[in-house]
């Protein structure tokens, strides 16, 4: 064993790789749930190799799935242990949602579905009843034990909404739920016609979900080459661009794409948005833009750096068209968000 490296044992008597340099005292715990998937481990990879909470800044990982399938978190710690990056404090397994779920700094929802865009004939499935029944149960244990300040991320509006139902001692701007995989996919495609690098294309706006259920809107957007964008491409945004991303497919090859996503939603709700940008995430609606409140749905953000709201909405004059196109978007995403409630005894509009 190396010099810098020690065994410590946690309530939950799994053994865990912990570092000497590190203090676990100064740690942030992450927990990430659905420990064993495989877009768990690639978020932390992405996550452990970029940094995510910064370049100083130690991280205690918590895995947690649920107990048919804890078995299999053995081998997910050992590779993270063999991976064992210098801001690793140590790790912790198991299917006590009591100890690990325990004062968490962050909580990563990855969920039952994983992101699956459920059809109209799929609400009445037991696989749509398990997912819900999951983000009610993992309402009631961040409730419980985690920080009351923690930063919660979800995947899904339905299950952040469900989530938010049980989690009423934090604030309700800390839940929010990932928009960029639709925004990189946007980003990618602008830059491919206009040979540029995707990052260099700032401020898209992904109006409801990360699924079907999404508009993108580009009004706004600016190369940083400070380049005006070609009227063709205009034209092919406007008639084109919002068909190709309703109508991405096989989400469940955009694993690592989905993970990498979820990584950069990390790092831009702890360090924050650069002043003239903003970015795309799920937030609860207030009824902003005339968007059903009460339901989780995606936004243009301002993340600020260690602000107990975490987020503030971004204003814009509404283009009429879109007003009418995502208000449409908001009704189907309440679709399912009603249904999901009906599973809970919940009232769909209760918060």
């Amino acid at each position: 064993m190396a010099k810098s490296e020690k065994i410590v044992t946690l309530k939950s008597n799994k053994s865990v790789l912990g570092n000497y340099l590190q203090s676990e005292e100064d740690a942030l715990k992450i927990v990430v749930t659905d420990g064993t998937t495989e877009l768990a481990r690639s978020f932390l990879y992405r996550m452990l190799n970029d940094n995510v909470f910064g370049e100083n800044q130690s991280v205690f990982i918590s895995l947690y799935e649920l107990p048919r399938k804890a078995i299999f978190l053995e081998s997910v710690a050992i590779e993270l242990t063999s991976f064992s990056p210098k801001l690793l404090s140590g790790i912790s397994y198991g299917h006590d949602a009591s100890v690990e779920f325990k004062n968490a700094d962050v909580v990563i929802c990855i969920g039952y579905a994983r992101e699956y865009d459920f059809k109209d004939n799929e609400y009445l499935e037991p696989f749509f009843e398990e997912h819900v029944l999951n983000s009610k149960f993992y309402g009631e244990v961040i409730e419980r034990y985690v920080k009351r300040n923690a930063k919660i991320i979800v995947l899904g509006n339905t299950a952040a909404t469900i989530i938010s139902k049980y989690v009423k001692s934090i604030p309700i701007r800390n839940i929010t739920t990932l928009s960029l995989l639709n925004l990189n996919i946007v980003a990618g495609q602008i830059a491919a016609r206009i040979q540029c690098l995707p990052t260099e294309v700032k401020n898209i706006i992904i109006w409801g979900s990360n699924g079907s259920h999404s508009f993108p809107d580009c009004r706004y957007i600016r190369l940083t080459s400070g380049k005006p964008l070609p009227d063709a491409l205009k034209v092919w945004i406007s008639n084109v661009l919002p068909c190709t991303i309703q109508n991405v497919a096989c989400r469940s090859s955009l694993v690592n794409s989905i993970a990498y996503g979820l990584a950069e939603h990390c790092k831009i709700m702890w360090n924050g948005t650069p002043e003239d940008e903003w970015t795309s995430m799920g937030v609860l609606s207030d009824y902003s833009y005339s968007i059903r409140s009460g339901i989780f749905f995606s936004f243009p953000e301002q993340a600020v750096r260690d602000s107990k709201s975490t987020t503030n909405h971004w204003n814009f004059d509404m283009d009429r068209y879109i007003q009418r196109y995502i208000v449409g978007l908001s009704k189907l995403i309440f679709k399912e968000i009603e249904i999901a409630c009906d599973i809970c005894g919940l009232k769909a509009t209760d918060q």
